[in-house]
């Protein structure tokens, strides 16, 4: 079960047909290759009319690629033009067969289906691509389709951010079909760029692919801003269908999916000097916290600070602000970005988790006896009322602590596998990213420890309250010495339990290390409680063998912990406890001859709480030395951009 939590979710993919963006994607290339086509006949004709046609085929390769390509992509990635619009189409009729998956779409033959709909979107816009017949491209007849689409609308794409239109932000899903859309036709630009390349290599040395670069500035933008918009939109989309603010695994995952995706686009539509800060930027990227409440998402990504080691410095390629850090501007996280999101989300949920783990209200046990309608304490009723008290406040943060430990192994393997590969081109990203993500390592690592040691002082203080309230003085100077010594005292019936049911919650939720130190823990500190409460009470010697009796059940349930020290500890203490039976006369003599224990035991006793460290499974960052990832930080100094919400 475990395996199949941590595996990455996998959305299902829209069949060929229904899916706009192949089908525009391979519309584009029906037109490249009529284009790849026609450049055949027109170099051989020009190899036969110039003696020298380098120069000819340069300045033609150029208008080709001006006039043709560049009217094409217009058409197909700027906000009016037709490719977008059959884009947004589309993604609101998927919407709409989503959100009402019951109706019956076929059985209507007037109402088309979404494949009918989406096959007859893109064989119209099949045809608008070209503008004007592409088999003419050579002889110059393409200048039609350039007066539609034109260089003059650059300005008006890179003004927009590329492909997204400045009128509002568009859906998550929307945005991400558009990247989508953008990436697959820079894929097929810079093959047809390499065919063209081909063609003419025999006959002149020109440089296509260069000349197919320059197309791209103005439809790129700001990217990758457009990446962490969408990111951003999808966030908060899909935090919308989160069900409680609970840490949450699979949602997490998510995140890492979609963070992979924008990665790999980054990398195919990056220029090789910008390709690590782009793919930097979609992990870890600080801004300008005035920028970034000026200008929004988009703002604050082309206002960008990147950090070295948390600290603001700037990154090459243009991005950073001059003179931020002078002006006192704080640093924050962009919305965008992985580490913010998962921060975000983990602090969240272990801030929540920490509120429900709390002693009181009707989740006391007191409570829970009356409300559960028990008028006496049996094994069954202190079995279900314990188990009650353990599910609603204990296990639900130890599961917080379990999943955070999770998150932070799962966002390890990706950055193992996902960033650092995407930015090993640059040291100097490389070390951001490494570093944003140790700080977010410690900072869980304090999030785990605090939800594992409320966890453990929420139930010992019901352990105490427990044994204050329900065990009674008579329990122990008895007036009937002929009671029965089977069945333990009620305070033993309910802490008992209690010791049970955090043991079975422990071992479902905890593992490795952490569910040691946290059992290890609870053994200590009850050991020291029971001393403590040994001590409160006067014991005739029936009433000696009645905590004799509730010892031994204590000790029966902390031996199952497996903690070395639970039966040396218990075993001290029963000793104590031997002590209290032997009649008054005779203790002296007792404990100076034949057991010999009373500095031994007063030296292994300590009275006061032992302190805990909980140790973080897989959490060792690539790259970094074990002892600096497990020293102790502050959360706000090493990661500034966790408090900022």
């Amino acid at each position: 079960q475990q395996q199949q939590q941590q595996q990455q979710p996998v959305e299902p993919e829209l069949p060929e047909e229904c899916d706009i963006v192949v089908r525009l994607a391979k519309a584009l290339s029906s037109l490249y290759k009529e284009v790849h086509a026609s450049v055949k006949d027109d170099v051989a004709e020009a190899r036969e009319v110039f003696a020298a046609p380098e120069l000819v085929l340069e300045m033609f390769m150029q208008r080709l690629l001006e006039q043709n390509v560049q009217a094409a992509l217009e058409r197909l990635l700027l906000p009016a033009g037709p490719g977008m619009a059959a884009l947004a189409a589309s993604t609101n009729a998927i919407a709409a067969v989503a959100a009402a998956p019951s109706v019956d779409r076929t059985s209507n033959p007037a109402n088309p289906t979404l494949r009918e709909r989406a096959r007859e979107r893109a064989s119209s816009i099949a045809a608008s691509l070209s503008g004007a017949p592409a088999g003419s491209a050579g002889s110059g007849s393409a200048g039609g389709a350039a007066g539609s689409g034109g260089s003059s609308s650059s300005a008006g794409a890179a003004g927009s951010g590329g492909s997204f239109s400045a009128g509002g932000r568009p859906p998550a899903a929307l945005q991400r079909q558009q990247l989508r859309l953008l990436a697959e036709a820079y894929s097929k630009t810079q093959r047809l760029a390499l065919n063209l390349e081909r063609v003419v290599r025999g006959v002149a040395q020109v440089d296509v692919l260069s000349m197919a670069e320059g197309l791209w500035p103005a439809l790129l933008g700001s990217y990758p801003a457009q990446e962490l918009a969408w990111l951003q939109a999808a966030y908060q989309d899909e935090v919308q269908l989160l069900d409680s603010p609970e840490l949450n695994l699979n949602f997490c995952l998510k995140l890492m999916a979609w963070n992979a995706e924008a990665t790999a686009r980054a990398l195919k539509l990056s220029a090789p000097p910008q390709a690590a800060r782009n793919c930097r930027m979609l992990f870890h990227h600080l801004v300008a916290a005035a920028a970034a409440a000026a200008g929004g998402t988009t703002g604050a990504a082309a206002a960008g600070i990147s950090a070295d080691g948390g600290e603001g410095s700037t990154s090459g390629g243009g991005s950073g602000v001059p003179g931020a850090a002078g002006a006192g501007f704080a640093p924050t996280a962009h919305p965008g970005c992985l580490l913010e999101h998962l921060a975000r989300h983990i602090i969240g949920g272990v801030e929540f988790s920490l509120e429900m783990c709390s002693v009181g209200g009707g989740s006391s046990l007191g409570g829970l006896l009356s409300k559960m309608g028990f008028s006496s304490v049996s094994r069954a009723s202190a079995s279900q009322v314990a188990g009650a008290f353990v599910g609603d406040k204990i296990r639900k943060a130890l599961e917080a602590a379990h999943v955070a430990t999770q998150v932070m192994a799962a966002l390890q393997s990706h950055y193992s596998g996902t960033v650092a590969p995407a930015v090993s081109g640059s040291v100097a990203e490389l070390s951001s990213a490494s570093s944003a993500l140790l700080a977010l390592i410690r900072a869980a690592e304090d999030s785990i420890t605090a939800v594992l040691s409320k966890s453990v002082d929420t139930f010992m203080t019901q352990m105490e309250r427990v044994l204050t309230s329900e065990q009674r003085r008579s329990d122990f100077t008895p007036r009937d010495d002929t009671l029965s010594f089977d069945k333990p005292t009620a305070a033993c019936l309910l802490g008992t339990a209690l010791l049970a049911a955090l043991q079975d919650a422990a071992i479902a939720t905890l593992e490795g290390p952490n569910r040691q130190q946290f059992l290890a823990e609870v053994t200590c500190r009850s050991h020291q409680l029971l001393l403590a409460h040994m001590m409160r009470y006067t014991y005739s010697p029936a009433g000696a063998l009645k905590w004799k009796k509730d010892v031994n059940e204590y000790a029966e349930v902390l031996a199952s912990f497996g903690v070395p020290s639970a039966a040396e500890d218990m075993g001290h203490l029963l000793q104590l406890v031997n002590v209290l039976v032997v009649a008054p006369e005779s203790l002296l003599g007792l404990v100076n001859g034949s057991l010999r224990m009373a500095h031994r035991c007063a030296g292994c006793v300590s009275l006061g709480a032992m302190p805990v460290q909980f140790e973080v499974q897989h959490c060792q960052p690539v790259g970094h030395a074990g002892d600096d990832a497990a020293r102790s930080v502050d959360l706000v100094d090493d990661f500034p951009w966790l408090g900022t919400q």
